[in-house]
């Protein structure tokens, strides 16, 4: 039989890279983590880009803008802020604060108003439901950054 002949195999090798199954060789990681880290890119994404946490659509923040100019800007601030630090006024361009709301959350505040003590009025007669919508997506436009043109 001549050399060859045979199939290639290496008969002395030190290290070689051949002596380990394919899936042995790279360290894997578990499932969970894999999704855990992908969930994690994706929230993140959606941060950065500026999409706003309103998927469902239901609102349209130009739409909304000229409403919290005409209604909301005298306690709320031009741009949302809630006319500074010692304000107990919500400031809606911190993004930490408006995670924890949900936009059922916000459209019930706009409607019935803040609750006692608030000084926040109840909406819900004097708007549409369209136009309370509307608020809702642009007050989450006011806590996303802005896109980079």
């Amino acid at each position: 039989m001549r050399l060859l002949d045979r199939p290639w195999r290496p008969r002395y090798t030190f290290i070689s890279y051949r002596s380990q199954p394919m899936r042995n060789r790279f360290k894997t990681r578990t499932p969970p983590k894999i999704a855990a880290d992908l969930l994690a890119l994706f929230a993140l994404i959606l941060f950065l880009t500026g999409v706003g946490y309103s998927l469902d659509g239901k609102g349209n923040p130009q739409a909304g803008k000229v409403v919290f100019e005409k209604n909301c800007v005298g306690c709320h601030g031009k741009k949302g802020e809630g006319l500074g630090g010692m304000s107990k006024l919500p400031n809606f361009t911190n993004p930490k604060a408006m995670m924890d709301q949900t936009d059922q959350d916000l459209f019930d505040k706009i409607t019935n108003g803040g609750g006692k003590g608030t000084g926040m009025p109840a909406w819900g007669p004097l708007l549409s439901e369209q136009d309370r919508w509307n608020l809702v997506a642009y007050i989450r436009t006011l806590s996303s950054p802005p896109l980079i043109k």
